[in-house]
């Protein structure tokens, strides 16, 4: 038991996790600001936890430091980051109102749990389905949607003739891309399944 401790330890104690790590620290120091009416300084530890996202790829990367732990944590770090500062969007507060849809909430929110238990099964047959490409693009206009929404009362102000504020087009491109994320998920986990069973 020590020595498979030792080993997991050795595998997966480096920069890269430990920056997914702190990425999942900083979800509810958002809550807290977010909860105290101080939308600015929330917004800004949103950012700072993207930030690490982008960082901590670029040195796995770099420094060949990619592991199967940070492979399943990042991802998961940050649809957790992401659904919480769409929650807290959504509800609003006495002093942030709310901004964004419940029906793209649920949309996303659903998205996740089919994903997750989908993940769950092919684990169980011994598959992992990592993110693709196509699921970072979707998580970058999330990123970009999100933050935008903080200046949702700028954007509806000077653009009061659109169909849709830029904030909330931005997002609700950001689902149409996740969903399309998804059909590729679901895509390369049948493959997967298929190839574990001619095998």
């Amino acid at each position: 038991m020590k020595v498979a401790l030792r080993d997991f330890c050795r595998r997966n104690l480096n920069v890269p996790n430990a920056l997914t790590a702190l990425r999942m620290l900083l979800i509810p120091l958002y809550l807290v600001l977010f909860a105290r009416g101080l939308k600015y300084p929330a917004m800004a530890v949103f950012l700072a936890a993207s930030f690490t996202d982008l960082l901590d790829g670029m040195i796995a990367r770099r420094f060949n430091q990619i592991t199967d732990l940070g492979k399943l944590m990042d991802p998961l770090a940050d649809k957790l980051m992401v659904l919480t500062v769409l929650f807290s969007m959504a509800i609003g507060n006495a002093m942030i109102p709310p901004v964004v849809p419940w029906t793209a909430v649920c949309i996303v929110l659903g998205k996740e749990l089919l994903m997750m238990l989908g993940g769950l099964l092919m684990l169980r047959r011994h598959v992992v389905v990592y993110s693709r490409l196509i699921g970072k693009a979707a998580h970058f206009l999330f990123v970009c949607g999100l933050t935008a929404t903080f200046f949702h009362e700028w954007f509806a102000l000077r653009c009061a003739d659109w169909f849709m504020t830029p904030d909330l087009l931005l997002l609700w491109l950001a689902v149409g891309l996740t969903l399309c994320a998804m059909v590729f998920y679901v895509w390369g986990a049948l493959r997967k399944l298929n190839a574990a069973k001619e095998a």
